[in-house]
C-alpha cells in the first residue's frame, strides 16, 4: 500500500502488485478465437453444397439421357445423399465451434465425395476436406467442452 504522506517507496516496493487490485489469473496468456473452426465449417459446407447439387446434376442427366439406370441410381442416392448432409452438419457443428468430433468426422467423410465425382472434380472437393481437416485439429481447443461452465 502506499503511504498517504509523501514518504518515499523503495524501488521493490513501487512496482509491487497488491492482490486486491491484480487478482491472479491461471494463465498469463490470453484466450484468442482465430478464424480457423469458421473457415473449415465454411469449406465443409461449400462442400456439402456442391456435393448434392452434383447428385442433383447427376440424377437429372441419368434421368434425361440414360433413363434405363435410373433404378441403379437409387442406392447412390441413398448413401450419398445423408453423407452430404452429415459434412453439411458438421460444418455448421464448426462454425458454432461446438461438436469438434462430429466436425472431424464430417471432413474425413468429405473424402468420399471423388466416389460420386469422379477423380477431376472430387479430387479438388478431396483436398477441400483435406484442408477442413487440418484447420479443425489445429484449433481443437479453441471448441466448447462438454463440461458445464467452459
Amino acid at each position: 500500500m502506499k503511504p498517504l504522506s509523501g514518504a518515499k517507496l523503495t524501488p521493490g516496493e513501487s512496482f509491487k502488485r497488491t492482490p486486491e487490485f491484480h487478482p491472479r489469473i491461471n494463465s498469463m496468456i490470453p484466450k484468442t478465437k482465430t478464424v480457423l473452426p469458421t473457415a473449415a465449417g465454411g469449406i465443409l459446407i461449400i462442400s456439402a453444397i456442391t456435393s448434392i447439387t452434383g447428385l442433383l446434376i447427376m440424377n437429372f442427366y441419368v434421368n434425361e439421357f440414360l433413363p434405363e439406370i435410373t433404378d441403379a441410381m437409387t442406392p447412390i442416392n441413398l448413401i450419398f445423399g445423408p453423407v452430404c448432409i452429415f459434412v453439411l452438419l458438421g460444418g455448421i457443428c464448426a462454425m458454432l465451434r461446438r461438436g469438434w468430433g462430429i466436425s472431424i468426422v464430417a471432413s474425413i467423410v468429405s473424402f468420399f465425395v471423388v466416389l460420386i465425382f469422379g477423380w477431376l472434380c472430387g479430387a479438388v472437393q478431396a483436398m477441400l476436406g483435406i484442408a477442413a481437416l487440418l484447420m479443425l485439429l489445429l484449433s481443437r481447443d479453441e471448441f466448447k467442452s462438454r463440461k458445464r461452465g467452459e
